[in-house]
């Protein structure tokens, strides 16, 4: 702005300059003419002397003011210049044909174009000035057309091999700049550098699977020992005492399907994979694990109500053994819940092509410390329980494509939130 000011008047006074030079040019003809008298010739070049002076004037203050500018643009250049340096990031200016126009160190050495020619160059000829970086090159033209296209700031992230063999990733900004007529003008690009972070992402990643690796090994050794430990005793039995009587077989064989039940419920844990594939109706599957749990609800005088359903829009598509393990497991944590004499009510409802299924109990509720660790493994506040059963339930219905949440119930006790999708009834279906 002060730039085009300060060129304005100068090209002003270079008019007025121009003007007076013409008319003294004029004066001179006169005077050798004879054209005025002594006294008006003298007055006139004592005017235009004047005029002449006081424009020297002029032109020295703008030609300072110029200057100053000048002197103010190349420090602003230099602060410019001494940042994009400092930056421990790629800087990178191009023109709106995707030209270099300028870059910092760190993008010269990175590309490998320290003391080449690359001012004035496209990425696709930058390829064949260094052949290392060639994918690179192509890959930031695509990435530049999609920047304008987009017509907005882009951000995303890019990786690749450099010269020293380290696979670098670098966080990208670009940043499109438009004339006014909507033309195509510059692209700011700005790459840090997140190689060290991403090492970091991956080696906490790494410790925290191991950790969990951990965990699931520990739960595993100390849920197999009990029973390994009897099965031990009883072998050395038979070996000093010979054959073992009924009651011990039977124990040994208990113990033996403790440790089956326990490793076929690991392998859901790892890979809750559907077996089965069919249409089924949910409601009528509640029901059948109603029917099936209500006798041990009886025993503690706890009585299992159930809202129906209208006949549509009630079936899943899945396993339905799986789903039924899943209720099964729910409503049984609801009766261990409560001491005596409670009640637990099933609510169906159907909500944004999802049902969903309550299960709210009179219970004392789940303390707010055990929320976060209630879905995992081996967590459990049961003597005998292996704490893997909620876990189980929680891999069943996410590979369904449902969810499974909890929520303390403000007149107390606990509901249990099955979210299953929808499926469409066909007409051939028959009720299960």
């Amino acid at each position: 702005m002060l730039q085009s000011y300060t060129f304005s008047q100068i090209k002003g006074l270079i008019g007025i300059i121009a003007i007076v030079f013409f008319v003294q040019i004029v004066f001179i003809v006169s005077g050798l003419n004879s054209w005025f008298s002594t006294t008006t010739y003298i007055l006139i070049e004592m005017i235009v002397a004047i005029t002449l002076f006081w424009l020297g004037i002029m032109i020295y203050k703008r030609a300072q003011s110029l200057r100053n500018l000048f002197k103010e643009m190349e420090e602003e250049e230099f602060k410019m210049s001494a940042m994009i340096q400092s930056m421990p990031d790629f800087v990178c200016f191009k023109d709106g044909q995707g030209r270099w126009i300028r870059t910092n160190d760190f993008g010269l050495e990175l590309y490998g174009l320290k003391g080449k020619h690359y001012i004035g160059k496209t990425d696709g000829e930058l390829g064949e000035v260094n052949p290392f970086f060639k994918e690179a090159f192509d890959y930031c033209v695509l990435t530049d057309e999609q920047t304008w296209q987009k017509g907005t700031t882009d951000r995303s992230e890019e990786s690749f091999y450099v010269e020293s063999g380290e696979y670098k990733s670098f966080d990208v900004i670009k940043v499109p700049i438009f004339h006014k007529d909507g033309s195509r003008k510059a692209l700011i690009t700005i790459g840090r550098d997140i190689s060290q972070q991403k090492a970091a992402e991956e080696q906490l990643l790494r410790r925290e699977k191991l950790s969990v690796a951990g965990e699931l090994a520990s739960g595993i050794a100390h849920e197999i020992k009990n029973p390994l430990t009897s099965l031990k005793g009883y072998v050395q039995l038979m070996k000093e005492n010979g054959p073992l009587s009924d009651e011990r077989v039977e124990l040994m064989a208990s113990e033996i399907d403790r440790i089956q039940s326990i490793t076929e419920e690991l392998l859901v844990l790892s890979k809750p994979e559907i077996k089965k594939h069919e249409q089924f109706s949910i409601c009528d599957s509640v029901e059948y694990v109603i029917n099936f749990m209500k006798h041990q609800a009886a025993a503690k005088d706890i009585k299992i109500e159930v809202n129906r359903l209208q006949a549509k829009d009630r079936y899943v598509y899945g396993d339905r053994n799986q789903i039924v393990q899943v209720f099964i497991n729910l409503i049984k944590n609801s009766i261990e819940a409560i001491e005596s004499e409670g009640e637990i009510l099933i609510k169906p409802v159907i909500e944004n092509k999802m049902i969903q299924i309550e299960i709210c109990d009179s219970g004392p509720g789940i303390p707010e410390e055990m929320f976060e660790k209630i879905s995992e493994p081996f967590y459990t506040t049961k003597e005998k329980g292996m704490g893997l059963g909620l876990t189980i339930c929680h891999r069943i219905v996410q590979a369904h494509g449902g969810t499974l949440t909890f929520e303390n119930l403000s007149e107390g006790g606990t509901n249990a939130i099955v979210k299953l999708p929808v499926y469409k009834q066909e007409k051939t279906l028959t009720k299960t």
